[in-house]
């Protein structure tokens, strides 16, 4: 089926001469019934549906997308993708055993907008390549997956492949049927972490991606505090002068273990306030209306306003009316402006990085980590925290499961890092945790490696070089 009345012609010059080609015309998610529209049984479906983010498909065609949101798993949930609803639909139309391969990124492994996708299918996934940070496409940076499916399949483990910079890796795993989490496929056994039994980063740690605002240039201003107010310049080359209440410092994922040289440094400017939590509630954060911010905060007021045009075009108008100087992605605000002490990692980087901040902003290039209250005594330790995040541990967890990156660089998102195991507790943790908070990290990374149980040949090969 083909949308597109030149590229249907075009097929029916080539597949015409084909005995029992059916070529029609229509979109095949909705109008066109394809397993209708054939005599025989489909045995099987390949093919490399588009990829279209939601948000760019309303802007384009609203009409398809108003029709495919909510009307498979895979569109009915975040930020989906036209890819996605492609994976689900194509199992209808093959028969019961009936084969599909099709190509498609790989990020629907472990994206939250596709958690109802993973749930949905898993049973009748048979394999996955991966081909990691191999480019597939010529002209454009993408990466890809091979998916096989076999509509009716009873569960079973499915093959998993991987390539890596050390060539390609290959294991048998079951599928989470039925369960919405992110797919964790690992490499293999070689140079990773042991499951010692203490739990992992996800059990002890609450880790929280950093906000987006849609328009750093705007939002972002580097500068300094001069009495009561922030006098900077933002990424527009524009100078600005606003309240100094209405800024917080912040980081990005470049920030981390970078130091900002001189007095000035990145600021983000805030629209929101923070409500702090009585003890049978969470904390939450409100968007600030601009006439209370013309009242308290005129400076922040009148220059969010002289850059309302700007603001409400974000994303083709989605940000119009009278909420245009809210955050893209507002997520966990609360959390990340909480004045307890935290840990910034990097979302991508080539090598284990972590600092220590008191009271910044983390944006959405980072992510924030803080010890849970039912955490282990040794996992309390920010410092032995920032040890651990640095070390070659981590390097030898997310090359067996998480996505490698063009350059090696690998991304530390939510969905890898929360399952990395901890080493247990005992004398080389604990030798660990006393040189971490010494500053020695030549010691505090042995004493890891111990702790770890990790050969000295496997941790060194996580080094940086």
């Amino acid at each position: 089926a083909e949308i597109d009345t030149d590229a249907e012609a075009l097929a029916a010059v080539y597949f015409n001469p084909v005995a029992g080609a059916v070529i029609l015309e229509g979109e095949a998610l909705l109008g066109v019934s394809i397993e209708a529209s054939v005599a025989a049984p489909i045995d099987a479906v390949i093919g490399n549906p588009p990829y279209v983010r939601a948000v760019h498909l309303r802007a384009h065609d609203r009409a398809l997308w108003q029709a495919l949101r909510h009307r498979f798993a895979a569109t009915s949930h975040g930020e989906w993708d036209l890819y996605a609803a492609f994976l689900e639909r194509s199992l209808g139309w093959v028969r019961r055993g009936g084969r599909v391969g099709l190509v498609v990124p790989s990020r629907w492994l472990t994206a939250a907008f596709a958690a109802r996708l993973r749930a949905a299918i898993a049973a009748e996934v048979t394999a996955i390549v991966d081909f990691g940070a191999h480019q597939v496409f010529p002209g454009a940076t993408t990466y890809a997956s091979v998916v096989l499916l076999e509509s009716g399949r009873a569960a079973g483990p499915a093959t998993f492949a991987r390539h890596t910079p050390r060539g390609w890796t290959r294991c048998e795993q079951v599928l989470p049927a039925g369960q919405p989490g992110p797919w964790i496929l690992r490499a293999g056994p070689a140079r990773t972490l042991p499951d010692t039994g203490a739990g992992t980063v996800g059990d002890h740690l609450q880790v929280a991606k950093g906000c987006g605002t849609n328009a750093d240039k705007i939002f972002v201003v580097r500068g300094r505090i001069d009495g009561e107010h922030l006098v900077g310049q933002n990424g527009l080359g524009q100078p600005v002068r606003v309240e100094a209440a209405a800024a917080r410092p912040c980081l990005r994922g470049r920030d981390v273990e970078a130091a900002q040289p001189g007095a000035e440094r990145d600021f983000c400017l805030l629209p929101y306030r923070v409500n702090a939590a009585r003890p049978d509630e969470t904390a939450s954060a409100k968007l600030r209306p601009l006439a209370e911010l013309w009242d308290e905060q005129p400076g922040l007021a009148a220059y969010l306003a002289g850059h309302r045009a700007a603001l409400e075009a974000r994303e083709r108008g989605r940000f119009a009316g009278a909420q245009f100087h809210r955050f893209g992605r507002p997520q966990n605000l609360a959390f990340l402006l909480d004045p307890t002490p935290k840990l910034v990692i990097p979302g991508v980087t080539s090598r284990g990085r972590a600092m220590i901040d008191v009271g910044s902003l983390v944006l959405d290039s980072a992510y924030a980590l803080r010890p849970r209250a039912t955490a282990p005594a040794p996992w309390q330790s920010l410092p032995l925290l920032a040890a651990l995040l640095r070390s070659p541990a981590v390097r030898l967890w997310l090359n067996m499961v998480g996505v490698p990156l063009r350059g090696d660089y690998m991304r530390m998102k939510t969905a890898f890092l929360a399952p990395m195991p901890l080493p247990l507790d005992g004398p080389a943790l604990r030798r660990a945790a006393a040189a971490a908070s010494a500053g020695e990290s030549a010691l505090t990374s042995e004493a890891l490696r111990e702790a770890y149980g990790i050969t000295h040949s496997t941790w060194a090969s996580a080094l940086p070089t």
